[in-house]
C-alpha cells in the first residue's frame, strides 16, 4: 500500500558548499510492492545561477520523491520538482515570471552491474541512470534533485513570445512603443568602421 506523503517541509541542511540534503528511507530490497514517498521544501534565498542566467526563487522548490524497488538491484525513484522561477528577459531584461514542474525518473543500480545479464531488466532506457557503490537503509536525493532543477530550467527567457527587446542604440524598450533615434539603419557594433577608408586590393 502507497505511503502517504508527508508534509512538506524547510528542514532540509544547506552546507557551506551549497549543498542540500534529501533523504529518503528505503523500503525492504526484496519487497518489489512496496513504494515509499517524501516530500521536502527545498529554500534557494540566493537563488541559481546557471549558464549565465540568474534565476530567482522566491518561494523555494517544492520536491516530491517516490522510490521503489524494480529488482533488488535496481531502485527506481521518481523526483518530482515544482518551483515558481524569476529570470530577466533575454531580450528586454525585465524579470519574467516561469513556472516549472515535471516529472523526472531515476535509475538507482551498483556500480558494475550490467543489465540482461546480472539483471532481468534488459537496460535503463526509459531511465536516467545513477551508479551507486551501495545501497543503505537511505538514500540522499539531493545531487538528483540538484541535477533535475538545473535540467528543467530554460537555456532562455523571454517575459513574451513577440518581446520587441531593447533599442541597441539607446536601449529604449522597444515593448513600449518605438523609440526616437535617428541615423543609419545597421548594426551597431560595426560603427567604428564606419568611414574608414579601404584601400583596393592592387
Amino acid at each position: 500500500m502507497p505511503a502517504t506523503p508527508s508534509a512538506l517541509r524547510s528542514d532540509n541542511s544547506l552546507t557551506s558548499t551549497g549543498g542540500l540534503r534529501c533523504i529518503i528511507v528505503l523500503p525492504p530490497r526484496n519487497d518489489t510492492e512496496a513504494r515509499v514517498e517524501e516530500a521536502w521544501g527545498v529554500p534557494f534565498s540566493d537563488g541559481v545561477d546557471f549558464e549565465g542566467q540568474h534565476f530567482s526563487l522566491p518561494e523555494g522548490c517544492s520536491v516530491r520523491a517516490a522510490a521503489q524497488w524494480l529488482e533488488p538491484s535496481l531502485l527506481s525513484v521518481t523526483i518530482s520538482i515544482s518551483a515558481s522561477v524569476v529570470a530577466p528577459c533575454a531580450r528586454c531584461l525585465k524579470d519574467a515570471p516561469l513556472a516549472i514542474s515535471e516529472d523526472l525518473m531515476y535509475l538507482y543500480y551498483l556500480r558494475g552491474l550490467e543489465f540482461g545479464k546480472d539483471t532481468e531488466l534488459e537496460s535503463d532506457e526509459g531511465f536516467m541512470p545513477v551508479e551507486i557503490d551501495f545501497f543503505g537503509r537511505t538514500l540522499d536525493l539531493a545531487p538528483q534533485v540538484w541535477e533535475s532543477l538545473l535540467l528543467l530550467l530554460p537555456s532562455k527567457v523571454l517575459c513574451r513570445e513577440d518581446c520587441a527587446g531593447l533599442c541597441p542604440r539607446c536601449g529604449a524598450d522597444l515593448n513600449e512603443g518605438p523609440c526616437s533615434c535617428k541615423g543609419e539603419e545597421g548594426d551597431p557594433r560595426f560603427e567604428v568602421l564606419r568611414g574608414l577608408a579601404f584601400g583596393e586590393e592592387s
